[in-house]
């Protein structure tokens, strides 16, 4: 559902991660959302990565999905 933005994002070299566990009504009220007719439905961050990012050049590591799914 989210997918455009995020691509959307990383075309000019924006980074994008969705964000869990937030609250939307305490969103809501901190950014008085409420008052404009607004509310909160997802929360995602955006940025850029710092130049000096070590992490940015690691290589990326892809467990097997049987070290942590278990089918009951």
């Amino acid at each position: 559902m989210f997918d455009p933005a995020l691509n959307s994002a990383a075309l000019p070299g924006i980074g994008a991660c969705l964000m869990e566990g937030f609250v939307p009504a305490e969103f809501d009220q901190v950014l008085a959302l409420p008052a404009q007719g607004l509310a909160s439905v997802v929360c995602c961050a955006l940025g850029y990565r710092h130049d000096d990012d070590k992490c940015a050049v690691a290589p990326k590591v892809r467990f097997p999905k049987s070290e942590f799914v278990k089918q009951l």
